[in-house]
């Protein structure tokens, strides 16, 4: 009988370690996608404040995109160097200059009335959601261990004072206190 007994020693230490794994996994998984969710939040702000920079009429369509591009670089990159200021949530990809963000939307087309409502800022971004792969089921890289997300704000825009006076240029004499 004190065989068995010797065989059955730290079973329960085993079983702890098991379920303490599990538990941590979990916990670990709720906690980062909170900071997921929190931070599509911010990042949702973000993108409006930056519409907002660039619906706010400019001197030039260029000023407009710059004054946009002053909001994002603010508040989700560091303004310095560009990079992502908080990396270890989530990280902005796609985009031109600015990694993740884009002003206006791929298929606008000023010309085109059903179109001219897509003016405005987007950003996305990627954030692994498990820290720890699962014995190799969720590899670092793996697009099934990544949660991509869109956060867009179209506000439209005014026009800038170049194109208003260029446009009542060609109007032919036609006056206006504004556009």
């Amino acid at each position: 009988m004190s065989l068995k007994k010797e065989r059955q020693a730290g079973q329960s230490t085993v079983e702890f370690a098991l379920v303490l794994i599990l538990l941590m996994s979990f916990s670990m998984f709720f906690l980062r996608l909170g900071l997921i969710f929190g931070f599509s939040n911010y990042v949702q702000y973000a993108t409006f404040m930056s519409a907002r920079a660039y619906l706010s009429a400019g001197s030039t369509p260029d000023e407009q995109i710059a004054n946009a591009q002053e909001i994002i670089l603010a508040t989700v990159k560091n303004k310095g160097n560009g990079t992502d200021r908080y990396p270890w949530v989530a990280k902005g990809f796609e985009g031109s200059d600015i990694k993740g963000f884009q002003i206006n939307h791929p298929r606008y087309d000023p010309a085109n009335f059903d179109t001219v409502w897509m003016q405005g800022v987007r950003y996305r971004f990627k954030s692994q959601l498990f820290l720890l792969p699962f014995a190799g089921l969720t590899p670092k890289g793996d697009a099934a261990n990544q949660l991509t997300l869109t956060s867009e704000s179209w506000l439209g825009r005014e026009p800038s004072y170049q194109e208003c006076s260029e446009e009542m240029g060609a109007k032919k004499g036609i006056i206006d206190n504004g556009c």
